[in-house]
């Protein structure tokens, strides 16, 4: 009996180390989802291939400035949530770096679509205006409808955050 389990046990262990390298070394499961967020709005404003470099860049740039501020606010969020224990803790001056981190990423925003903007002709800087009052309306928690009276669709990558049981989903 152990000299044919030894084989088949074997194999099977084989072929699970050949799929969890192809997993570690490809990541099926982020490429798509990263392209498909890079190529929204070259797609939706039909860029030539010069504004698409153009939009490459200046979304390399963005999305660097934007991680470093999320690590900066997951560090402060930690120092913050990690000290419940101390007596002498000034809570308010800890949660003013965060709004105005917060605020910071607001700004970038900003400053980026208007950079966007700057790389597209007339009607694209329509098609960008357009998107970006749909995308406020979106976030903001008002999917109703909009001028057209047709509702807006969730944000492509607004997936739902799992929850514990007997607690209410996020919001």
């Amino acid at each position: 009996m152990k000299s044919k389990l030894l084989p088949i046990l074997l194999i099977f262990l084989i072929l699970l180390n050949g799929f969890l390298i192809f997993m570690l070394i490809e990541k099926p499961y982020e490429n798509k989802r990263e392209f498909q967020k890079r190529s929204f709005l070259t797609e939706q404003l039909d860029f030539s291939e010069t504004q698409k470099k153009q939009f490459e860049e200046l979304d390399e740039v963005h999305r660097d400035f934007m991680k470093n501020i999320d690590k900066t606010i997951m560090v402060q969020k930690d120092v913050l949530f990690n000290s419940f224990q101390k007596e002498d803790f000034n809570i308010d001056s800890l949660t003013n770096k965060i709004g105005l981190l917060q605020a910071k990423k607001e700004s970038e925003v900003f400053r980026f679509f208007k950079k966007v903007r700057t790389i597209c002709n007339e009607e694209q800087a329509i098609k960008v205006d357009k998107l970006i009052k749909q995308a406020l309306r979106g976030a903001g928690g008002d999917a109703g409808p909009h001028q057209d009276g047709q509702r807006m669709p969730p944000p492509r990558d607004g997936e739902m955050l799992p929850h514990k049981e007997g607690m209410p989903p996020p919001r």
